[in-house]
């Protein structure tokens, strides 16, 4: 590959796949390389004997705090199914004695009646999680099925990413040959530490840079799952949801769960053993899940089509340093580490993606998306400072302004939405202020995503801890908790759902007073993770420097 490209991305998982559709949109000259040989990164769904999908990797999206995967899955139709959650699990904490059948919260707790059942709509072990009928393996295909396969490279293994000057050259092998790309500019949508650990860079990057590569998790490293599909699901017969926890010492899954789906019945489960005792018991290990199968559900268990596996074992997915801190492992979260991987590098040629980059969901599919919207942005900023620092904030704050804008024209649709939730779930106190927290707390989170993909030079100094663009950033904010309580207030007096509940219906001026307390709070909360923000942004760019 002779020509220049404007994007070459490195990594086919779901951030880079969103990438691609929106740099295909724009019709810039984009090419997308995959170590593997196949796309979706640590999405893999296999195939049971019945046809029926399985999630070895990534398996659960939760529409009520995940807004960008909800989005995705409704604009690609595609089919979702609710996880199998009744509250109760079966749990296994000795190897010699048949499971208890206990509620999910008393099996959390220390004390109380670990036997009784869960009370209605209290206790859940997904959380309200969803799964897509035809497993995440069908997102992975609807992203990449309008995608020009020519653009699609597999099996490329990058080695090196240099820093040419006007442009970035990436060597890649192929095979047993390798070979050069250049482009304008380059995307790494991989685990950081995979990056870090796997890729030669020239120059060197910033040591605050490289540090932050280091110090981010890679989600789901050293994980292995397991799945069997039946020809029924023959647990349900039996009175169980399927979900079961095993912790006695001999476990080999930890946490079981119905996997089932449209296309047929399963069960799967996340191995109970490190990763580095897995390989010795590798070619015992059908048997072993087979036996632990049957000890929570019996001997029909027996009868399953298994599928295995261990992300440990995967180098694009599990670093070296993923393997040696295995025990300490967390999930990766927001930080100094995101803030800094979220910086351009080399003069804005270079940039860090993956779901471990993301402020929000981060390594989650939630987060991988988001990093696919912060990497949209970057790219669409021309290459060029121009405009001195100053001048180009100015540009990101008049969007960000404008954004803001439109969403207090929507914010009293936030507030109906929640409290039409509320009404629904048949709950009958404090409405008007459960609801109008929720929309602010909501529209805030919203705020703060959007904020994360703006490219903001955010390096001046912070004078008594208050970052020097906050006054700008939370200046379109002014006024809005006010406003959105005058239009609750108006809608509930016209609301004949309402009309049952006076105290809502009409509120009365201390619970007015309350409800403004509580929403101050909410917006002080929200100032203070803008700053916060902001200020680690400076630190980053300090750092970086």
């Amino acid at each position: 590959m002779d020509k220049m490209l404007d994007v070459a991305i490195v990594g086919g998982g779901v951030c880079g796949l969103a990438l691609a559709h929106s740099l295909q949109a724009r019709r810039l000259d984009w090419a997308l390389f995959e170590g593997r040989e196949r796309l979706g990164g640590r999405v893999l769904t296999a195939t049971g004997a019945q046809g029926q999908p399985l999630d070895l990797g990534p398996t659960w999206y939760w529409p009520d705090h995940q807004p960008s995967m909800a989005r995705l899955v409704a604009d690609l139709g595609l089919e979702t199914v609710a996880q199998a959650d009744d509250g109760q699990v079966l749990l296994l904490d000795q190897a010699t004695e048949p499971p208890a059948t206990v509620a999910v919260a008393s099996a959390t707790a220390q004390d109380g009646d670990a036997t009784l059942p869960a009370p209605p709509g209290q206790g859940s072990l997904h959380g309200g999680a969803r799964r897509l009928a035809g497993g995440m393996g069908a997102l992975v295909a609807a992203l990449a099925r309008p995608l020009p396969l020519t653009r699609l490279h597999l099996g490329q293994t990058l080695l090196a990413v240099t820093d040419a000057g006007d442009h970035v050259r990436l060597s890649l092998r192929l095979g047993g040959q390798e070979h050069t790309v250049r482009a304008r500019r380059v995307v790494l949508a991989l685990p950081p530490r995979v990056a870090q650990a796997g890729l030669r860079f020239e120059p060197a990057l910033p040591a605050a840079v490289d540090e932050a590569l280091q110090a981010q998790p890679t989600w789901m490293a050293t994980a292995a799952k397991a799945a069997v599909a039946y020809p029924d699901a023959f647990w349900r017969a039996e009175g169980h949801s399927g979900n079961a926890w095993v912790t006695h010492a001999q476990a080999v899954l930890a946490e079981v769960f119905d996997a089932s789906g449209p296309a047929g019945a399963a069960l799967a489960g996340f191995s109970a053993l490190p990763a580095a005792q897995r390989p010795a018991f590798a070619r015992s290990m059908p048997l072993l899940v087979e036996s632990q199968m049957a000890m929570l559900f019996g001997e029909a268990a027996r009868d399953g089509d298994l599928h295995w596996q261990d992300w440990a074992e995967e180098p694009f997915t599990c670093s070296p340093l993923d393997h040696a801190s295995e025990g300490q492992a967390a999930h990766p979260g927001p930080g100094a580490a995101t803030d800094t991987l979220q910086l351009p590098q080399w003069d804005g040629r270079l940039l860090f993606g993956g779901a471990e980059t993301a402020q929000r969901g981060t390594g989650y599919l939630e987060g991988a998306l988001g990093a696919a919207a912060r990497l949209r942005h970057l790219l669409q900023q021309p290459l060029q400072a121009a405009r001195p620092p100053e001048a180009a904030n100015d540009a990101q704050l008049r969007l960000f302004g404008d954004w803001v804008a439109e969403q207090r024209g929507q914010a009293v649709q936030r507030y109906r939405q929640r409290l039409h939730q509320a009404l629904s779930r048949q709950q009958d106190a404090q409405l008007t202020q459960r609801a109008l927290v929720e929309a602010l707390e909501s529209l805030y989170a919203d705020a703060l995503q959007r904020l994360d993909t703006l490219p903001l030079r955010a390096d001046a100094p912070a004078d008594a801890g208050r970052a020097a663009l906050t006054p700008q950033v939370l200046a379109p904010f002014q006024g809005l908790a006010d406003a959105l309580l005058v239009e609750a207030v108006h809608f509930n007096s016209s609301s004949c759902a309402l009309s049952n509940f006076p105290f809502e219906h009409q509120p009365s001026r201390e619970y007015l007073a309350t409800i403004r307390r509580d929403l101050a709070a909410v917006w002080q909360a929200f100032a203070l993770a803008a700053n916060d923000r902001l200020l680690r942004k400076a630190d980053a760019a300090t750092g970086a420097a």
